[in-house]
């Protein structure tokens, strides 16, 4: 086939009815804003553990722990869930394993216990973003969803999370923090009854168990994938060193709150309008724009920049980061059959987690060099990631794949 483009999805079980699309698009945006209204609570975490005694270097490996359990984990769990068509099913169950885990925290831990409760807590809460994107991409294949417009809303949950967080914490005490999200971990869990099996949403020549050959035999897929991992890895130095490298320029923490809340904005626009403005092209597009938007982003940062321009870099981030996972995310959708959705998704969050981590854990050696080495490192990345994106591009136009007709993607 000459692209990946004009981007078309199956369409199964109710794709062309209009009210059964609504619902299911509906549903599935409940889904992710249940999900995510928990994440703003965890950045309390950190805090939480050194009123309960944590030292600091105990705090920085559980904080570490997530990062290499993802590796070793997501992938396999995801594929086996995809393999057996219960992505819905194991959404469920690990959020309500979550859940009674982190309870286990009320309890007093040592540290040896404590330890102990992270690492099981982080096997299986690692599952739950990624089955959620799985199910998502299954759910924009059978009914030619807008998976942007279906992601926003976790988006959207974070932006009320962090707002909420506070001021509960602030109420109830750190201490009652893991209890906080227990309770939010199951909000997701009473959203799954409503969603459809992922067995009806597969149309029947893809309900057979996939295989690991297929998705690791795309080679446009994988280059995909490293390209926006590339691009996501890139934000390392950013995640760890804004904040301070704002707060040494004399930026008040009110105006560094309102640069982070800018970001965020732009996320939000971005996933609610970046399929319809990509409509039928490459989403590699997306995934090349947002490593050029990465490598001007870190570019502008390398300048100690003023106030101005550090508002419309942090508007970048609706490109740099929002577009290349919305952009990763159509290309599995477009060319990953549903029964190996899980096991893509598994692969792609092992690359992505992979990259991060060597570029968070690089971040503080590359930041005692100073910020401009920093960030000339990022944007470095960032372009061996629009390298990826480009070569994935001419991969897919080569590959003699062709994916079923359908309508096009809203």
């Amino acid at each position: 086939m000459d692209v990946i483009g004009p981007l078309r999805l199956p369409v199964t079980r109710g794709g062309a009815n209009p009210p059964a699309r609504a619902r299911l698009a509906f549903e599935v945006s409940g889904l992710y804003l249940a999900l995510y209204l928990h994440f703003g609570f965890f950045a309390f975490l950190p805090l939480w553990l050194k009123a309960s005694g944590a030292p600091p270097g105990e705090i920085g490996l559980l904080a570490a722990i997530p990062l290499v359990l993802r590796l070793l984990t997501v992938a396999p769990f995801s594929a086996w869930a995809g393999r057996r068509a219960r992505v819905r099913d194991a959404i469920a169950a690990t959020a309500l394993g979550s859940a009674a885990v982190i309870l286990l925290l009320l309890g007093g831990p040592g540290h040896v216990a404590r330890a102990a409760i992270f690492l099981l807590f982080s096997v299986i809460w690692d599952q739950i973003p990624v089955l959620t994107d799985a199910y998502a991409v299954i759910a924009t294949r059978s009914h030619a969803l807008d998976f942007g417009r279906l992601r926003v809303w976790g988006s959207i949950g974070v932006v009320v999370s962090n707002v909420a967080a506070g001021s509960a914490i602030g109420l109830a005490g750190i201490g009652w923090l893991p209890a906080m999200v227990a309770a939010l971990l199951l909000l997701p869990v009473a959203v799954v009854p409503l969603l459809p099996d992922d067995r009806g949403l597969a149309p029947v020549e893809e309900a057979r168990p996939g295989r690991w050959r297929d998705v690791l035999g795309d080679r446009a897929l994988l280059l995909a994938m490293a390209a926006a991992s590339l691009v996501m890895g890139s934000h390392g130095v950013l995640n760890s060193f804004a904040a301070i490298q704002w707060a040494a320029q004399g930026l008040a923490t009110g105006v560094i709150g309102l640069l982070q809340a800018l970001a965020v904005s732009a996320e939000i626009l971005a996933f609610w309008f970046g399929a319809r403005l990509l409509g039928g092209r490459d989403p590699c597009l997306l995934i090349a724009l947002g490593a050029l938007a990465a490598m001007a982003r870190w570019l502008i940062m390398a300048t100690r920049p003023g106030i101005a321009v550090l508002v419309g870099a942090q508007l970048l981030n609706g490109v740099s980061a929002t577009g290349t996972i919305l952009g990763i995310m159509l290309v599995i959708a477009a060319r990953v059959t549903s029964n190996l959705s899980a096991a893509a998704q598994g692969l792609n969050a092992v690359l992505f987690g992979a990259v991060l981590a060597v570029s968070t854990a690089g971040s503080g050696l590359l930041w005692s060099q100073g910020p401009a080495i920093s960030y000339l490192a990022m944007a470095g990345l960032a372009a061996l990631g629009a390298l990826f994106a480009w070569t994935a591009w001419r991969a897919a136009g080569r590959d003699e794949k062709i994916l079923p007709d359908g309508a096009q993607a809203q």
